[in-house]
């Protein structure tokens, strides 16, 4: 029997197969001694008995158990490989922070929630900015509004920042009046104020526009998102406030009137 190389890529299998043999013509030589003293010493004759044949079951024997053990290892070698590579959950959860930048600089702190394709706002950390914030209906979507300048930010799902103040008002007569000039003549004139999402694309917001002078009747304003689209809706009073959502669309109060306004621009008492 010539020794296996351990160079060879059968090698531990023609070591098992050696050991095999070896264990075989052992036993074979003790067959074969059992054979011998029973057959001179007892005087039986075993007719068409080869060990031969013996040798051979004994080895296709071994060989099924190899195959067997071989099945098995394979079975344990997908499944461990399987387990392996287990792609991740898709509605694994976990949280992002974005720093939204500001036209003068500023920075507001947004934290999204991440859940599979999903983001939604978590947190709003003013970051030292002097001014308030609305979050969307849906949780994607944000409104950041400066008091000191009177600017509106809008921020997108994913940290976008986009400026959606009406900077210019031009009246009736075609004359042209700019939010910085008015403000800095009068500072205490409200331009925009208190802007607040009706839905992910609407938002609503007080000012005195239309007009400069000493009225101080306020008025709602109406804008959309992705055309900034601007419009008086004409409810006014010396004293407005805008509240929050309700099933009714957002409330509106003016001075002892509250009226519920929709995304269209309609409104219920």
């Amino acid at each position: 029997m010539a020794r296996p190389s351990i160079f060879s890529n059968q090698y531990d299998r023609q070591v098992r197969r050696r050991k095999r043999r070896k264990k075989i013509i052992v036993f074979l030589v003790c067959c074969l001694g059992i054979y011998l003293v029973v057959k001179i010493y007892l005087g039986i004759n075993f007719n068409g008995v080869s060990f031969k044949n013996i040798a051979t079951k004994l080895e296709q024997e071994q060989n099924k158990k190899e195959a067997a053990n071989k099945k098995s290892s394979e079975r344990v070698s997908k499944t461990t490989k399987g387990n392996s590579t287990t792609k991740p959950n898709k509605n694994e959860s976990k949280d992002q922070v974005v720093n939204a930048k500001l036209a003068d600089g500023k920075q507001v702190i947004v934290t999204y929630n991440i859940s599979g394709n999903v983001r939604k706002i978590k947190s709003v950390n003013l970051n030292g900015v002097d001014g308030e914030y609305n979050i969307s209906p849906s949780s994607q979507n944000l409104i950041i509004y400066e008091k000191a300048g009177q600017n509106m930010y809008y921020v997108d799902a994913n940290g976008n920042v986009s400026d959606i103040t009406y900077k210019t008002y031009t009246s009736t007569s075609g004359t042209t009046f700019s939010k910085d000039n008015i403000i800095q003549s009068n500072q205490n004139y409200i331009w925009c104020a208190s802007p607040k999402f009706i839905d992910d694309n609407t938002v609503v917001y007080i000012s005195q526009l239309p007009w400069f002078d000493n009225r101080t009747d306020k008025y709602v304003w109406r804008t959309t998102i992705k055309d900034k689209a601007y419009a008086n809706t004409n409810i006014h009073g010396n004293d407005v406030k805008i509240n929050g959502m309700t099933d009714k669309g957002i409330e509106i109060v003016t001075d002892t009137t509250t009226q519920y306004m929709k995304a269209d621009g309609t409104t219920t008492n």
